[in-house]
Protein backbone atom coordinates (compact mmCIF):
# COMPACT_ATOMS: atom_id res chain seq x y z
CA UNK A 1 0.00 0.00 0.00
CA UNK A 2 1.30 3.46 -0.92
CA UNK A 3 2.06 5.81 1.96
CA UNK A 4 -0.54 8.58 2.32
CA UNK A 5 0.44 12.08 1.21
CA UNK A 6 0.31 14.37 4.25
CA UNK A 7 -0.67 18.03 3.90
CA UNK A 8 -0.07 20.24 6.94
CA UNK A 9 -1.93 23.54 7.32
CA UNK A 10 -0.74 25.87 10.08
CA UNK A 11 -1.50 29.44 11.09
CA UNK A 12 -2.88 31.61 13.84
CA UNK A 13 -6.24 31.22 15.52
CA UNK A 14 -9.08 31.82 13.03
CA UNK A 15 -6.70 32.49 10.14
CA UNK A 16 -8.73 30.24 7.83
CA UNK A 17 -7.02 26.87 8.30
CA UNK A 18 -10.24 24.87 8.62
CA UNK A 19 -11.81 26.65 5.64
CA UNK A 20 -8.77 25.84 3.52
CA UNK A 21 -8.78 22.22 4.69
CA UNK A 22 -12.44 21.88 3.69
CA UNK A 23 -11.73 23.44 0.31
CA UNK A 24 -8.83 21.08 -0.34
CA UNK A 25 -10.84 18.06 0.77
CA UNK A 26 -13.66 19.03 -1.59
CA UNK A 27 -11.27 19.31 -4.53
CA UNK A 28 -9.42 16.08 -3.72
CA UNK A 29 -12.65 14.17 -3.16
CA UNK A 30 -14.16 12.32 -0.19
CA UNK A 31 -12.81 8.97 -1.31
CA UNK A 32 -9.29 10.36 -1.67
CA UNK A 33 -8.83 12.62 1.36
CA UNK A 34 -9.55 12.92 5.07
CA UNK A 35 -8.99 15.86 7.43
CA UNK A 36 -7.64 15.72 10.97
CA UNK A 37 -7.94 18.78 13.19
CA UNK A 38 -5.38 19.28 15.94
CA UNK A 39 -8.29 20.54 18.06
CA UNK A 40 -9.28 16.90 18.55
CA UNK A 41 -6.12 16.36 20.60
CA UNK A 42 -6.74 18.85 23.38
CA UNK A 43 -6.22 17.41 26.85
CA UNK A 44 -9.56 17.17 28.62
CA UNK A 45 -10.27 19.36 31.64
CA UNK A 46 -12.87 17.06 33.16
CA UNK A 47 -12.39 18.05 36.81
CA UNK A 48 -11.12 21.59 36.40
CA UNK A 49 -12.71 24.43 38.31
CA UNK A 50 -14.10 27.46 36.43
CA UNK A 51 -11.14 29.46 37.76
CA UNK A 52 -8.66 26.94 36.34
CA UNK A 53 -10.41 26.94 32.97
CA UNK A 54 -10.39 30.75 32.89
CA UNK A 55 -6.58 30.73 33.30
CA UNK A 56 -5.92 27.74 31.02
CA UNK A 57 -4.07 28.63 27.82
CA UNK A 58 -5.55 26.63 24.94
CA UNK A 59 -3.21 28.40 22.51
CA UNK A 60 -0.11 26.88 24.09
CA UNK A 61 1.26 23.72 22.39
CA UNK A 62 1.36 21.96 25.77
CA UNK A 63 -2.46 22.02 25.80
CA UNK A 64 -2.42 19.34 23.10
CA UNK A 65 -1.69 15.61 23.30
CA UNK A 66 1.29 15.61 20.98
CA UNK A 67 2.30 12.05 21.87
CA UNK A 68 -1.06 10.63 20.78
CA UNK A 69 -1.02 12.72 17.61
CA UNK A 70 2.42 11.40 16.60
CA UNK A 71 1.30 7.84 17.32
CA UNK A 72 -1.70 8.31 15.05
CA UNK A 73 0.34 9.89 12.25
CA UNK A 74 2.81 7.01 12.41
CA UNK A 75 0.00 4.46 12.20
CA UNK A 76 -1.61 6.25 9.25
CA UNK A 77 1.73 6.43 7.46
CA UNK A 78 1.90 2.63 7.76
CA UNK A 79 -1.57 2.19 6.32
CA UNK A 80 -3.40 1.65 9.61
CA UNK A 81 -6.69 3.31 10.56
CA UNK A 82 -6.86 5.32 13.79
CA UNK A 83 -9.61 6.44 16.17
CA UNK A 84 -9.08 10.08 17.08
CA UNK A 85 -10.67 11.77 20.11
CA UNK A 86 -13.82 13.87 19.88
CA UNK A 87 -13.39 17.06 21.91
CA UNK A 88 -16.30 19.10 23.29
CA UNK A 89 -15.41 22.80 23.34
CA UNK A 90 -18.41 23.77 25.43
CA UNK A 91 -17.36 21.52 28.35
CA UNK A 92 -13.59 21.48 27.64
CA UNK A 93 -13.59 17.68 27.78
CA UNK A 94 -12.98 14.69 25.56
CA UNK A 95 -16.19 12.82 24.96
CA UNK A 96 -16.37 9.00 25.22
CA UNK A 97 -16.73 8.89 21.43
CA UNK A 98 -13.96 8.64 18.84
CA UNK A 99 -13.83 9.29 15.11
CA UNK A 100 -12.38 6.71 12.72
CA UNK A 101 -9.82 7.99 10.23
CA UNK A 102 -8.72 5.70 7.42
CA UNK A 103 -5.34 6.01 5.65
CA UNK A 104 -6.70 7.56 2.46
CA UNK A 105 -4.30 8.80 -0.25
CA UNK A 106 -4.35 12.39 1.10
CA UNK A 107 -4.41 13.24 4.81
CA UNK A 108 -4.91 16.90 5.70
CA UNK A 109 -3.68 17.94 9.14
CA UNK A 110 -4.79 21.41 10.20
CA UNK A 111 -4.24 23.40 13.36
CA UNK A 112 -2.01 25.85 15.16
CA UNK A 113 1.13 23.73 15.41
CA UNK A 114 1.66 21.23 12.54
CA UNK A 115 4.79 23.11 11.48
CA UNK A 116 6.07 23.82 15.00
CA UNK A 117 6.73 20.28 16.23
CA UNK A 118 9.70 18.58 14.54
CA UNK A 119 8.28 15.07 14.82
CA UNK A 120 4.88 16.10 13.43
CA UNK A 121 6.47 18.14 10.64
CA UNK A 122 8.54 15.13 9.57
CA UNK A 123 5.40 13.39 8.30
CA UNK A 124 4.30 16.30 6.10
CA UNK A 125 4.82 16.29 2.34
CA UNK A 126 3.31 19.73 1.69
CA UNK A 127 3.53 22.32 4.45
CA UNK A 128 1.22 25.34 4.28
CA UNK A 129 1.16 28.48 6.42
CA UNK A 130 -1.95 30.67 6.39
CA UNK A 131 -1.07 34.31 7.06
CA UNK A 132 -3.70 36.82 8.23
CA UNK A 133 -3.43 40.07 10.19
CA UNK A 134 -4.50 39.91 13.84
CA UNK A 135 -7.55 42.15 13.73
CA UNK A 136 -9.20 39.98 11.08
CA UNK A 137 -8.42 36.85 13.12
CA UNK A 138 -9.85 38.42 16.26
CA UNK A 139 -13.05 39.39 14.47
CA UNK A 140 -13.46 35.85 13.17
CA UNK A 141 -12.73 34.39 16.61
CA UNK A 142 -15.36 36.59 18.25
CA UNK A 143 -17.95 35.39 15.73
CA UNK A 144 -16.98 31.73 16.15
CA UNK A 145 -16.63 31.57 19.91
CA UNK A 146 -19.70 33.61 20.81
CA UNK A 147 -21.92 31.81 18.29
CA UNK A 148 -20.65 28.22 18.27
CA UNK A 149 -19.11 27.88 21.73
CA UNK A 150 -21.26 30.16 23.86
CA UNK A 151 -18.36 32.30 25.07
CA UNK A 152 -18.89 35.88 26.33
CA UNK A 153 -17.46 38.46 23.93
CA UNK A 154 -15.25 39.99 26.63
CA UNK A 155 -13.71 36.61 27.44
CA UNK A 156 -12.99 35.93 23.77
CA UNK A 157 -11.19 39.27 23.40
CA UNK A 158 -9.23 38.76 26.64
CA UNK A 159 -8.09 35.29 25.65
CA UNK A 160 -7.03 36.47 22.22
CA UNK A 161 -5.02 39.44 23.52
CA UNK A 162 -3.50 37.67 26.54
CA UNK A 163 -3.00 34.16 25.13
CA UNK A 164 -3.55 33.63 21.40
CA UNK A 165 -1.58 36.64 20.20
CA UNK A 166 1.51 36.06 22.41
CA UNK A 167 1.51 32.32 21.61
CA UNK A 168 1.33 33.14 17.92
CA UNK A 169 4.44 35.31 18.23
CA UNK A 170 6.28 32.71 20.31
CA UNK A 171 5.40 29.44 18.60
CA UNK A 172 3.35 29.78 15.44
CA UNK A 173 4.82 32.67 13.48
CA UNK A 174 8.38 31.23 13.63
CA UNK A 175 7.07 27.96 12.17
CA UNK A 176 6.30 29.86 8.96
CA UNK A 177 9.97 29.34 8.06
CA UNK A 178 9.25 25.63 7.49
CA UNK A 179 6.36 26.21 5.08
CA UNK A 180 6.57 25.15 1.45
CA UNK A 181 3.68 27.49 0.67
CA UNK A 182 2.56 30.67 2.45
CA UNK A 183 -0.91 31.88 1.53
CA UNK A 184 -3.00 34.93 2.42
CA UNK A 185 -6.00 33.85 4.48
CA UNK A 186 -7.89 36.92 3.26
CA UNK A 187 -7.85 35.59 -0.33
CA UNK A 188 -10.71 33.51 -1.70
CA UNK A 189 -10.72 29.83 -0.79
CA UNK A 190 -10.61 28.85 -4.45
CA UNK A 191 -7.48 30.90 -5.03
CA UNK A 192 -5.72 29.48 -1.97
CA UNK A 193 -6.70 25.90 -2.83
CA UNK A 194 -5.32 26.39 -6.34
CA UNK A 195 -1.94 27.50 -4.95
CA UNK A 196 -1.71 24.50 -2.62
CA UNK A 197 -2.78 22.01 -5.29
CA UNK A 198 -0.15 23.43 -7.65
CA UNK A 199 2.52 22.64 -5.06
CA UNK A 200 1.16 19.12 -4.52
CA UNK A 201 1.16 18.50 -8.25
CA UNK A 202 4.78 19.63 -8.57
CA UNK A 203 5.80 17.54 -5.56
CA UNK A 204 4.20 14.44 -7.07
CA UNK A 205 5.99 14.71 -10.40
Amino acid sequence: MQRPYFIGIAGGSCSGKTTLAKGLAARLGPDQSVTISLDAYYHGLQNATPETIARYNFDDPHALDRELLVTHLRMLSRGQAVDIPVYDFKTHTRTPRTSRVDPLPYIILEGLFPLYWDDVRSFLNTKVFVDVEHERCLSRRIDRDTTDRGRPREEVIRRYREMAQPMFARYIEPSRDFADVTVDGADTVDDIVRVVLDHIERANR
